[in-house]
């Protein structure tokens, strides 16, 4: 079994975090995409959103695609949530899998930094979505970041052109506190959610 890894705070779940894990997933041939939103994340500590909340809205989002579920590993903790002790668990639930932890390429030349990085590394192969006018960084620049990641940690990395879809849930929870349409960025019945729960009004 092949299994994708899309974890996120997902604050909200937004269109690019769908369509990148369709792409990927169908790029790859993978059997299903893992949705993780984060709980409680060493880089990111103030939520407006409980992890609960953040994963139903996942939970709505991922309900019409047969290949996406989600999973409550991060949310369920209340210790410092990291990227190789859930893989870890991953690996105990799905010990035959090869799993694919997806990034962005803005994240890649911070992959090493992460915790226990070394071990990660044996735990899955990372999928990076490059996109089309992606300043972030060059394509040769991620080509030597790979080079330096496979001779050093033995990780493997592959590379995966993408279609461009600029959303940041930072922008959209501005838009819904100024009261401005996010349709066809969030899905319907997740902006129903918001809507009900009154998400991100203050």
């Amino acid at each position: 079994m092949k299994i994708g890894i899309m974890g996120g705070s997902f604050n909200p779940i937004h269109m690019g975090h769908l369509m990148m894990s369709e792409y990927m997933r169908a790029h790859l041939g993978l059997n299903k995409v893992l949705f993780i939103p984060t709980g409680n994340a060493p880089h990111k500590r103030d939520y407006s959103v409980t992890a609960k909340e953040r994963l139903k809205m996942v939970d709505i989002a991922v309900a019409g695609n047969y290949y996406f579920e989600t999973s409550d590993l991060e949310v369920t903790k209340t210790t410092t949530t990291y990227s190789v002790d859930t893989l870890t668990a991953l690996k105990r639930i799905y010990p035959e899998a090869e799993f694919y932890f997806f990034l962005g390429s803005d994240i890649l030349q911070d992959l090493k930094t992460w915790k226990r990085f070394d071990a990660l590394a044996k735990l899955t192969q990372f999928a990076v979505a490059v996109r089309p006018g992606d300043g972030a960084i060059t394509k040769e620049a991620i080509r030597e970041e790979i080079r330096h990641l496979k001779t050093t940690y033995d990780a493997d990395v592959v590379l995966i052109d993408t279609p461009l879809l600029e959303i940041s849930s930072t922008g959209l929870r501005n838009r819904i506190r100024q009261g401005k349409s996010v349709k066809y960025f969030i899905p319907d019945d997740v902006m129903a959610y918001i809507r009900k729960k009154r998400f991100y009004i203050y």
